[in-house]
């Protein structure tokens, strides 16, 4: 609102020492509210600090995973070694590109985020996360891709690529520590939107943490759930999408990401 400002009043009486302590009182009221602001951008800066922090931890994982793998093959002399490499340099080469992105978007808290918005197939984006992801040790993921082959979106894709690496760590983070985890992406196309469900077979959220699980900085691993959460929403509503969630205790969590499909 408007700041208040002081009353003149030149006669030295009863009056004015009232106008010159309510003088006071309103330059001491501004005086807190500028440091308020500068308490709250720089909470803001620290909250967006440790958001990028964990978006940057995203392209990493797969990234290091993959390299592992492809030292694994190299190493048994791995016949195979050409194809596997061909097959995930493009898929590093999006990770890195994404890395770059986040860089250049925290130089400017303004453009955080910058959405760069163009005519995508869903599902060449979403098997670029999945690739990666799939050679995991003990983890399967199943995804009948081609009910969405043909179907565009109109997004930003290094976004939406973060958005399903979101979804995918954070179900594999979800799975108990004994046993093999399983993720089915069930996709579907409508006339009018396409929807992804990625499920998992992981210990659930419980009911107390449920309202919490899209608040920035809100972060609990044991229920799979993070920072990059918050992200995903804001990534999927900026392009006029939708995502929730249905969960049961110890039988898994499913993220459902509803996106406006385009011709």
């Amino acid at each position: 609102g408007r700041k208040n400002k002081p009353i003149q009043w030149k006669r030295n009486d009863e009056i004015g020492n009232l106008i010159s302590e309510y003088n006071k009182m309103i330059l001491a009221l501004d005086e807190s509210a500028n440091r308020l602001a500068q308490s709250e951008r720089e909470t803001a800066w620290r909250e967006m600090a440790k958001q990028v922090a964990h978006e940057i931890k995203n392209p990493l994982t797969p990234l290091r995973l993959g390299i592992q793998m492809l030292n694994r093959s190299w190493k048994e002399e791995d016949p195979n070694f050409d194809i596997k490499f061909q097959k995930f340099s493009k898929s590093f080469i999006e990770q890195i590109d994404s890395l770059s992105n986040i860089a250049s978007e925290f130089s400017n808290f303004a453009k955080m985020p910058d959405l760069k918005l163009e005519k995508l197939e869903v599902v060449t984006v979403l098997n670029q996360a999945v690739q990666i992801y799939k050679q995991m040790d003990h983890i399967q993921i199943f995804c009948n891709e081609d009910a969405i082959s043909g179907v565009f979106v109109k997004a930003d894709k290094d976004q939406l690529l973060r958005s399903f690496n979101n979804l995918l760590k954070n179900a594999i983070e979800a799975m108990p520590e004994e046993g093999d985890g399983l993720i089915t992406i069930h996709c579907q196309a409508y006339d009018a939107k396409v929807e992804i469900k990625v499920q998992d077979n992981g210990i659930g959220i419980p009911e107390d943490l449920r309202n919490r699980i899209f608040t920035p900085n809100f972060t609990t691993k044991s229920s799979g759930t993070g920072l990059g959460l918050a992200f995903v929403k804001q990534a999927i509503e900026n392009i006029g999408g939708n995502i929730y969630f249905t969960t049961e205790i110890n039988i898994g969590t499913s993220f459902h990401i509803i996106l406006p499909r385009v011709k």
